[in-house]
């Protein structure tokens, strides 16, 4: 599975779209496709949750593997648009009180500028 990517705000922050279902079978390759968009110089990367209906603890797990990394470079790991699901296991993992997540991917691409 390829992760469908795009560059937002003049190559600046990396937008992913993740699909409806982030677990064990595809968590490795985003945490793969994260680690060569650091490689490559992006700091700012933004996951577009809006279709995504389910993710498992290997799904969590690969979102927090890179924060470290990007806001070691002056960066950082936004989420952006959650369904209800995904904002509930959020909040229950406490995740929400380390990445920042936002109703839309407009905002959080918009919220590097601050």
């Amino acid at each position: 599975m390829n992760f469908p990517i795009h560059e937002m705000d003049g190559g600046e922050v990396i937008v992913i779209d993740i699909p409806r279902r982030l677990t064990s079978e595809i968590s490795g390759e985003l945490k793969q496709l994260m680690k060569e968009l650091i490689e490559q110089g992006k700091y700012k990367i933004v996951m577009n949750l809006e279709k995504t209906k389910y993710m498992d603890s290997s799904g969590l797990g690969a979102i927090v593997s890179k924060i470290a990394a990007t806001r070691s470079k002056k960066g950082d790991i936004r989420l952006a648009a959650p369904q209800q699901t995904i904002i509930d296991l959020l909040e229950l993992t406490h995740i929400n009180q380390i990445v920042k997540v936002f109703s839309s991917v407009e905002e959080a691409v918009n919220s590097f500028k601050e």
